[in-house]
């Protein structure tokens, strides 16, 4: 079996048009697909979940309209697709909070070294001050557009835990103004409840890009932008 634990990668370096490119870097980064159109990010917490935003599906709430991609390093590649029968939208959603929804698939996944899942922090497991993290994207410098619904992701023990699910920014090219992520840990007995055994981290350890604060329901991120509290 490939599976490793959640929150562990499996890096390699492939020949793509000449040039080497890692692969397996984030390999629970999945494209939600609308009628076979990527509209939005999500992370797999599961064999069978993938976590996400849940404004990224207003367009429909019948389940069969969505699929997710899987194993590839761009929205380009063909990958894993697998259709999505249940959607689940945290019930207190608002454009501004709770942005947080669960997509179970059809099939179990299979692991591999590009198929792996993420940990998610328990309820106390929080970023200290000043902690850098990543914000898993498909190579665009903010969290707009098909970014929405990533994970942001610190690295502790080895182990990458995400902290948070991209909801929205007004874009770092205005100055003052923060990406903001809804923070997983705030919502995990609200993952437990839907989901059962999904594996939640509570040992910390050395922080890994970019400045966090939580306050609350929301995480409000600086990707490059300044922002003072």
């Amino acid at each position: 079996s490939w599976f490793r634990g959640c929150g562990r990668t499996n890096i390699s370096c492939k020949n793509v048009n000449g040039k080497l490119v890692e692969v397996g870097k984030w390999p629970w980064q999945v494209s939600i697909l609308f009628l076979g159109m990527n509209i939005c990010s999500g992370s797999l917490i599961h064999r069978q979940w993938v976590l996400t935003a849940a404004h990224c599906l207003q367009r429909s709430k019948d389940p069969l309209s969505y699929s997710v991609k899987m194993g590839v390093q761009s929205l380009s590649e063909n990958g894993t697709e697998l259709p999505v029968i249940h959607v689940v939208i945290h019930e207190d959603f608002t454009n501004l909070s709770q942005d947080l929804a669960l997509l179970k698939l059809r099939d179990s996944v299979s692991w591999s070294p590009l198929i792996q899942p993420v940990c998610l922090p328990n309820p106390k497991l929080k970023p200290s001050f000043g902690s850098l993290c990543w914000m898993i994207g498909w190579g665009k410098m903010d969290i707009h557009g098909n970014n929405s619904g990533n994970s942001l992701v610190c690295q502790m023990n080895n182990t990458w835990i995400q902290m948070g699910v991209v909801s929205w920014s007004f874009s770092c090219k205005q100055r003052h103004f923060p990406g903001v992520y809804t923070s997983t840990s705030y919502f995990t007995d609200w993952m437990k409840k839907q989901i059962g055994d999904v594996r939640f981290v509570s040992r910390a350890g050395p922080a890994c890009l970019s400045p966090v604060f939580l306050t609350s329901s929301i995480l409000l991120v600086s990707l490059g932008c300044l922002w003072l509290l």
